[in-house]
């Protein structure tokens, strides 16, 4: 059990505590709290944790990298909606300037080739209903919501957030019994797989005994069938 805990779940993947970091509950403070939770949990157990800091500084290193590729590849489409958008939304907002002024200060440019949006997202603090529940929370509706707030971020989001949480199952990763399916096998192409067992269904032809079985068959109804007329003509002749 030790081992396949510590080769399945030891090290998370780092696509995974990104999703963390993306949750607006949490993000690199809570990220921080629960693997500091995690590894303390784990320490008696092994001594093969890794650091919490470190971690947390790779994760941050990460997002800033999938950020500024998001940047490069969708800012040019996302400044063109956010200024359309932005035009709107000042016209029809001339008579309430501190409103204005308020989504200004909070909406970041989707052209500017820095990191401002992600910046944001870290340092604003969220306020969430304490009546809601966690287990009700659509994060990815929430995302929606803020797609004006933060454009690249939610198109970020909504990649990540879509990864499958294990890639591996856990009766597969605690299961005391071997695989149907070994690593060689696994790796055969579909239509080598089908020519394999064509091969073995007429490698077997020969020994099949089906037709032979429905003969006998055939034969036995039939001697069976004879055998009780006769009975019957003997018994009524008597």
């Amino acid at each position: 059990m030790k081992t396949k805990w510590e080769k399945y779940f030891l090290n998370i993947p780092e696509i995974f505590l990104c999703a963390i970091v993306l949750d607006p509950r949490l993000k690199l403070d809570g990220l921080g709290e629960l693997l500091t939770l995690y590894y303390d949990f784990l320490n008696p157990i092994t001594d093969t944790c890794p650091s919490s800091s470190m971690i947390l500084s790779s994760v941050r290193h990460s997002l800033t990298e999938i950020y500024t590729e998001y940047n490069a590849k969708y800012g040019s489409q996302v400044a063109t909606q956010t200024q359309h958008t932005t035009s709107n939304i000042i016209i029809s907002r001339l008579t309430k300037a501190q409103n204005l002024i308020r989504d200004r200060t909070k909406r970041p440019r989707g052209s500017s080739s820095s990191n401002l949006e992600l910046e944001n997202y870290l340092t604003t603090t969220f306020d969430f209903s304490t009546t809601d529940d966690d287990d009700t929370f659509d994060i990815l509706r929430w995302w929606a919501q803020k797609k004006q707030v933060y454009p690249i971020l939610s198109l970020m989001a909504k990649e990540i957030l879509a990864c499958p949480v294990s890639t591996v199952a856990v009766e597969q990763a605690f299961s005391m019994g071997g695989n149907t399916l070994d690593e060689r096998r696994s790796t055969i192409r579909p239509e080598n797989l089908d020519a394999q067992c064509l091969l073995n269904d007429w490698s077997r032809a020969a020994s099949r005994t089906q037709d032979q079985d429905e003969t006998n068959d055939d034969e036995d109804t039939e001697g069976t069938s004879g055998t009780t007329t006769g009975g019957g003509g003997t018994s009524k002749c008597d």
